[in-house]
């Protein structure tokens, strides 16, 4: 897993690892908001560096949880899996999830979110709806 080997290397590894080509928007997108209109933003429903944050969280506790670095790798690429998820968002919608004067949620989640709790929690919560889309343009 590259972000193991990045880890390993120089202590952390990089956000990009959650993007195209990596992984394809094919396997990522899941949806619309309602007022998308073409133009926008492809939303991480969880910001990549929580992501990736909790990816390392994994691998400095590897020892300490008696895991071995297969068991790690396996339970990384189930977070990967259950958490990269991609919502296609207005621009205005952007501006309320990353300014100050909205959200302030560009690289994180809001208050009181845990690993384990509503992917879409951070959408929901800044008042984005939306609606799955198994074919995105």
């Amino acid at each position: 897993m590259l972000i193991r080997g990045l880890w390993e290397e120089k202590g952390s590894s990089d956000t990009r690892l959650l993007e195209e080509p990596l992984l394809s928007d094919a396997f990522t997108v899941v949806g619309r908001s309602e007022a998308f209109t073409g133009r926008g933003r492809r939303e991480h429903v969880v910001p990549r560096l929580v992501v990736i944050q909790h990816c390392h969280a994994l691998l400095e506790g590897e020892k300490r949880a008696g895991r071995s670095p297969a068991e790690t790798d396996k339970l990384m690429a189930e977070f990967i899996q259950q958490t990269v998820k991609i919502v296609l968002i207005s621009p205005e919608e952007a501006r309320r999830l990353d300014s100050a004067a909205g959200h302030g949620w560009r690289q994180q989640m809001p208050p009181g979110w845990a690993i384990g709790d509503d992917v879409f929690h951070r959408l929901h919560a800044a008042g984005i709806a939306w609606t799955p889309d198994p074919v995105v343009d």
